[in-house]
């Protein structure tokens, strides 16, 4: 059998899996969607309070319904959580069986990522095509081109949330507080990422800053894409910058794994 059918079949399984087990904490799953879709709905309750019947930095009412409403979808669409398992899985002992498989753990860990969203992000969907039925502000113009490029923003995005939160976790082979750690960093994505606010409201030095880490590239850009506030320039740099802090996470994280791998020794699982 050829790699690439084998593959297929492989993840088959797995996300088939993952959506058995994913059915037996169907509470769980619903209160972490409602999470999703509070934080930015407050968030936006602020700024529509802001902004009044006129403009924050170039946003409008209109504009923050939609940045908020993409915020929603792409957050739930690029979500990582591994750092929790993984931190579990190497102090608890559980990664020793999983290394017996013939399978790399993070394949797992993936198709559980595409099980949970293909689930939640279809709810988000479902509940902004309702909204936009009475509220026009939250209503997209039908562009394939900005919904193409999109798809590869969030693509990108996931991916490199992913190895974040993978590689954060695996630092739980030299630390009892891995979640600690990225704990911390999703405080700090509350501001850089621009999920409580766009970043064209950040303070300039703050934003500067931002600019030069991979904060705005696993959230703020692809959302920036979809409502279209992102033209031009700024889309060439997105995905550039994209590109290269996914290159850095995914170093990061062989690095991580093969010299972890070599000091860890737990009993159990």
């Amino acid at each position: 059998m050829s790699r690439a059918p084998l593959w297929l079949r492989r993840y088959a399984a797995l996300i088939r899996n993952a959506w058995l087990v994913d059915l037996q904490y169907r509470a769980s799953i619903v209160l972490w969607l409602l999470w999703g879709v509070t934080e930015p709905a407050v968030a936006l309750g602020i700024w529509w309070g802001i902004a009044g019947d006129g403009q924050v930095a170039g946003y409008a009412r209109a504009d923050f319904a939609r940045y908020f409403f993409a915020l929603m979808l792409v957050n739930q669409l690029t979500i990582a959580w591994d750092s929790w398992y993984l931190d579990g899985w190497i102090r608890e002992g559980e990664l020793n069986f999983r290394l017996a498989r013939p399978l790399h753990p993070a394949h797992e860990a993936v198709a559980e990522n595409i099980a949970y969203k293909a689930r939640t992000a279809g709810m988000i969907v479902v509940v902004w095509l309702v909204v936009s039925l009475v509220w026009p502000a939250v209503r997209l113009p039908l562009a394939p081109g900005r919904w193409a490029l999109t798809a590869a923003a969030v693509l990108l995005a996931a991916a490199m949330r992913f190895f974040i939160s993978f590689t954060t976790g695996l630092l739980a082979f030299w630390t009892t507080r891995a979640t600690a750690i990225m704990e911390l960093h999703a405080g700090v994505s509350l501001f850089l990422s621009g999920r409580l606010a766009p970043l064209a409201l950040l303070p300039p030095a703050v934003a500067a800053a931002a600019a030069l880490t991979w904060f705005p590239y696993m959230l703020a850009f692809p959302v920036e894409l979809l409502t279209g506030a992102a033209q031009g320039r700024a889309v060439v740099t997105g995905f550039v910058g994209q590109l290269v802090w996914l290159g850095v996470w995914i170093a990061a994280y062989h690095v991580t794994w093969t010299r972890g791998l070599r000091r860890y020794g737990a009993v159990g699982g």
